[in-house]
Formats: structure tokens, C-alpha cells, sequence
């Protein structure tokens, strides 16, 4: 494609946009339309203009400069008062707390960039963020009467299921009728999809699904694309199980809905980038929180934000696993859930009247994650070669260093966190430093616990 030809693209791409914004303040104008539904109005529209993208341009740079004019424009409609008057009312009419508009771009240049030459990597993932996001935010409005909590507010469960069928078909009719993808295959792979995007969606908060529904499709499908029925079958029914066990658990937990949601796709990313063994870790923490701290169905305070902090620390040790392919790194995964564990039980020790048992509380929380989580975990990893067959054990003077340095790790931490704690709980009380305390004890920790492996 010659350079003439690109700007000339480039300036179609441009006017269309403009088209778009002026024809839906036109409509804003002369209709009465509700203003989530102008809003998601340039969501369609933009996503419409983008889809051809892969057969208009040869080279990303063109899509880099159109998305930082197109961010530039939306920003100064934020910022230009007559700007925020006109055209702006638009896309901020409902005047929530958003940067959705400004993700949007960027997913689309992230998209171009990881997709290549497969178009259908990047098909996919445009169309549901360019449909389904916009259907069942109308679908809600019009028609949502069963809610749930998010950290955002509230959604509708008539809502998601929307979103879920139209994702379904917006994955179904490309993978069918334009690709060498069996009929089983397709429909099992966009119900994978649309119910994994689906739950992405929910724990979006501020915008951050036009972020994580399109990066989240494309991560998904290029992971299940080529994959037999009876691989996508086992998928499709532990997220199934996943979601339904999270859903059934809403009335039992401290957690909100989209937190419990997270809890579920974190847990279904565990099982398919690590295997069944570091699913052990988190699974254990969540059943220790069960046992040993109180339930209440009257306050749900723990957001999203809350289950995010909780597993940041073992996201990292995943996904260093999804592409070192080391399995040893479920060691360090899994002590940071034993360091959250112990951390729970001395939070809870310095709000304790009797300072004579504080000691015998917080050697008892060191306990508990170490024998709880740390040993059975690594014992098991041990025996089975942590995960691979062809391994070799580690010997007994290995497995104890290994033991050895996971328990001089909760100790280290609990007593840093033992000291700290008064300067975050106060008064007067720092709540947000809270959870990304833990998360850098919980990253030391697992440090720790690793370091024979590290060094």
C-alpha cells in the first residue's frame, strides 16, 4: 500500500469517526435516547470502523497515529469546555468515572500488533467488544431486574447473559463459516469464550473492559484455536463449574460478586496454565478463610480490588510459569498464599485485648500457613516431580532445605508485617495500604521459599 494511499485511509478512517460522534449528537439533539445508549452508539460505531483494519492497512503505524488522534480528540472533549458542551455529551452523558473511550484505542493497536496476519485473532475480539459490551449494557437498562454487586456499582444478570449470547455468536459465525474449524469444535471454542469474556466483563471496573474484553478474547482463542472436542469439552466444564460454584457461594461470603467472579476466572487461569497441583495453594487459602474468619451475609466489603491484592503475587509466579515452563515456580506460588494466610491471623493478633497470647497467636498464624499450605503442597510437588513426570525428586537434604526456607520465609514476614501493622490499622486507620502491604510481603516471602531455586 503506497504512503498516499495510507493517508488517504487514514483520512477516511478520521472523517468516519467524526460522522459518527456528530451524527449521534444530532440524534442526541433531535431524539430522545437514553444516554448509555449514545454511548454505546460510538462504542459500535468505532468498533464497525476498525473491523477492516487488518485488509485496509499493511503496516501498524497507521493504526498507531489514528489512535493517538483519536485519544487526543476524546480527551479534549473532557478537557475543552465547549467541547465537553458539544460533542462530549455523547460519550460522557451518563457522567460516570470512565476512561472506557481512551482504552478503546489502545486495545485496537494492541490487538493489530498481536494478531499479525491472523485476522480472525483480531476479528473476533473487536466484535464483541464492539457489540456484546453494547447489548448488555441496554439489555440491562431495559430489562435487568436480578443484580449483583460490583465494584463499580451494580450489573444485571440479564445483562451478562446478553452479553454472553452475543459474544457466543460473535466468536461462532467467523470460526464457522471462515475457517477450517470442525462444527463441534467452533461452538465449543465460542462458548469457552463468550462464557470466559462474559466474566471478564463483570470484574471490569472504570472502563477496563474495553481493555480486557478484546485482550481477553485474543488470549483465549489463540489458546483453544486448533484444540480437540474432548480438550475443549474439559475447559468448557471446569469454567462452568467455576462460575457455578461462585455463584452459589454469594450468600456464604464476605466477598462481593464481581470479587467472587474473579476468584473463579483466577482459579479456571490456575488449573490451565499450571494443572490441577497449583491449584492446591489457593484453594486451601480460600478454605481456610471459610474455617477460620467469620461470615456474614449482611456486608460484602471485599471488592475485586480486594481478590486482585490477594493473588497478585501468584499471578506473577503463573505467568512466568506459562512461559518458562518451570515447574518448580509452584513453590513460590504457592507460599504466597501460605503468607496470606499467615498475615490474616497476625492482622487479627493486634486487635487482641491480651497482649500475654500474642506471641502463642502469632507463632500459632506461622503454623498455620506453614503446615497447612507450605508442606502438603510441597510434599506433593515433590512426589510428582513438580508436575513432570520425566523429573527427578529432590533428595531428602533438598526437601528439607526447601521446608526449612518456607518457614524461615512466615517467619520473616509475619514479624515485619507484626511491627508494621500498628502504622496501617492507626489511628487513624490506612486502609488502602492494607492490601498492597500484603502483596509485597507475600512477593518477599515466596522469595524466600524459592531460594534455592533462585540462586
Amino acid at each position: 500500500m503506497t504512503l498516499t494511499a495510507t493517508l488517504l485511509a487514514i483520512g477516511a478512517v478520521l472523517a468516519a469517526f467524526a460522522g459518527l460522534l456528530f451524527g449521534l449528537k444530532g440524534a442526541e439533539k433531535w431524539g430522545r435516547f437514553h444516554p448509555e445508549a449514545l454511548r454505546k452508539g460510538v462504542h459500535v460505531g468505532m468498533g464497525l470502523v476498525v473491523l477492516p483494519f487488518p485488509w485496509i492497512f499493511d503496516h501498524v503505524w497507521p493504526v498507531i497515529v489514528l489512535a493517538a488522534l483519536a485519544c487526543s480528540a476524546l480527551l479534549a472533549t473532557r478537557s475543552i469546555r465547549w467541547l465537553r458542551r458539544g460533542v462530549g455529551t455523547v460519550m460522557d452523558g451518563v457522567g460516570r468515572d470512565s476512561l472506557g473511550e481512551i482504552y478503546y484505542p489502545i486495545s485496537v493497536v494492541l490487538l493489530f500488533i498481536l494478531s499479525g496476519d491472523h485476522w480472525l485473532l483480531y476479528v473476533v475480539p473487536i466484535l464483541m467488544l464492539a457489540l456484546a459490551d453494547a447489548v448488555a449494557a441496554l439489555v440491562g437498562i431495559r430489562y435487568g431486574q436480578v443484580q449483583y454487586q460490583t465494584a463499580d456499582g451494580v450489573k444485571s444478570l440479564e445483562g451478562s447473559l446478553a452479553f454472553f449470547l452475543v459474544a457466543f455468536f460473535s466468536a461462532h459465525l467467523p470460526i464457522l463459516l471462515l475457517t477450517n474449524t470442525g462444527r463441534a469444535e467452533s461452538i465449543l471454542i465460542a462458548a469457552i469464550l463468550a462464557l470466559l469474556v462474559m466474566m471478564l466483563e463483570s470484574v471490569a471496573w472504570r472502563g477496563l473492559d474495553n481493555l480486557f474484553i478484546p485482550l481477553g478474547a485474543h488470549a483465549f482463542l489463540r489458546l483453544y484455536l486448533g484444540e480437540d472436542v474432548q480438550s475443549l469439552v474439559i475447559h468448557l466444564l471446569v469454567a462452568a463449574v467455576f462460575m457455578a460454584f461462585a455463584l452459589a457461594w454469594r450468600g456464604r461470603s464476605k466477598l462481593d460478586d464481581s470479587a467472587l467472579i474473579g476468584c473463579a476466572l483466577f482459579a479456571y487461569t490456575t488449573v490451565t496454565l499450571g494443572g490441577w497441583l497449583w491449584f492446591l495453594g489457593p484453594a486451601v487459602f480460600f478454605f481456610t478463610q471459610i474455617l477460620f474468619r467469620t461470615r456474614s451475609t449482611d456486608r460484602r466489603p471485599h471488592t475485586v480490588f480486594s481478590m486482585f491484592w490477594a493473588t497478585a503475587a501468584g499471578l506473577v509466579w503463573l505467568f512466568i510459569h506459562s512461559i518458562a515452563g518451570a515447574g518448580w515456580l509452584v513453590i513460590l506460588f504457592t507460599s504466597t498464599f501460605a503468607a496470606q494466610i499467615t498475615l490474616y491471623g497476625v492482622s487479627r493478633i493486634r486487635l487482641q485485648p491480651d497482649r500475654r497470647r500474642r506471641p502463642l497467636h502469632l507463632f500459632g498464624s506461622i503454623g498455620i500457613g506453614w503446615l497447612v499450605v507450605h508442606c502438603p503442597i510441597l510434599l506433593i510437588a515433590s512426589g510428582s516431580g513438580f508436575g513432570d513426570a520425566s523429573a527427578a525428586r529432590p533428595d531428602a537434604h533438598s526437601l528439607l532445605t526447601d521446608l526449612g526456607l518456607g518457614l524461615l520465609a512466615l517467619v520473616l514476614v509475619a514479624f515485619i508485617f507484626y511491627r508494621v501493622a500498628p502504622r496501617i490499622y492507626g489511628p487513624p486507620l490506612r486502609a488502602t495500604a492494607i492490601n498492597p502491604t500484603f502483596a509485597a510481603l507475600c512477593m518477599l516471602a515466596s522469595l524466600v521459599a524459592g531460594l534455592r531455586w533462585l540462586i
